[in-house]
């Protein structure tokens, strides 16, 4: 054979590739089309700074979900509460824990999360007969697996206190409004530790459980702990332990919404 038939060939064999993967490409659009015509190529390519998708699963938690966060604009005040996360942690789970070390270090307490975890009552693990408790009662879980699930503001606040000195007390503020959080709290220099969901993502129904006493417990996936430090007319802005470096904002009506669904459970630290 020779060179001019041999390269003819490898342009034939070439052209039949380009051809196979373009006839290819061709059925999976026809098969794709409609899902294809409605990609906005322009936000997925070039988001706008302050909008962001985020994919997980937490909690019995997997879904996609808008996120629309804010972080202090020049001027604001906000409250020089240390910024503690769950990964410098290793924690996986365990948002109450960080929040609340960071508030009593806010006050010059050395309290670590694994403090909290140490003093906090708990079960290890929530599955079996472990999982007749709620998380009224106790931390249900191990921090630094993904399985766990967290607790509510009376096991927090009681741990807290043990490890407390004679100049503080951890006061459970649940039921209080978000208006009169900030008039009363924030505004006069007191973080505030705050129940809402993970970025305030929509909750959903996690896992249920029937407890001791029989009725039935249900789990709100989602659900997350925060620290309440600064605000300005559109936005709350809090450490979050599931970001690192910068404190983040979100728009006050989303807060509001999400504070409600987790049933308005908040904590603060007093003299």
């Amino acid at each position: 054979m020779g060179k001019k038939e041999s390269k003819k060939i490898k342009s034939l064999l070439v052209i039949l590739l380009v051809s196979v993967c373009l006839f290819v490409g061709i059925l999976l659009y026809s098969y794709h089309w409609e899902t294809i015509s409605r990609i906005n190529w322009k936000d997925t390519l070039f988001p706008e700074p302050e909008t962001l998708e985020v994919y997980y699963e937490i909690a019995g938690m997997s879904h996609t979900m808008p996120i629309l966060t804010r972080t202090a604009q020049e001027g604001t005040r906000v409250l020089e509460v240390p910024l503690i996360s769950q990964t410098t942690c290793g924690y996986q789970t365990g948002c109450e824990l960080v929040s609340g070390a960071m508030a009593m270090q806010y006050y010059g307490l050395d309290v670590t999360p694994q403090d909290l975890y140490d003093a906090i009552d708990k079960v290890p693990s929530p599955w079996g007969a472990e999982g007749k408790v709620s998380p009224n009662e106790c931390f249900i879980g191990d921090p630094n697996l993904a399985d766990g699930f967290g607790c509510y503001a009376k096991p927090l606040v009681t741990a807290m206190n043990r490890l407390m000195d004679e100049r503080y007390h951890a006061v459970d503020i649940s039921g209080t409004s978000l208006e009169d959080i900030e008039r009363h709290y924030l505004q006069t220099g007191y973080p505030v530790i705050l129940w809402a969901t993970i970025h305030m993502s929509e909750p959903t129904a996690g896992s249920s459980w029937t407890l001791q006493d029989g009725t039935q417990f249900q789990w709100i996936a989602g659900e997350h702990c925060l620290v309440l430090v600064g605000m300005d007319e559109e936005c709350y802005y809090f450490n979050d332990p599931n970001v690192e470096n910068d404190i983040i904002g979100y728009p006050k009506e989303l807060v509001e919404e999400r504070y409600q669904d987790l049933g308005k459970q908040a904590i603060i630290i007093s003299q």
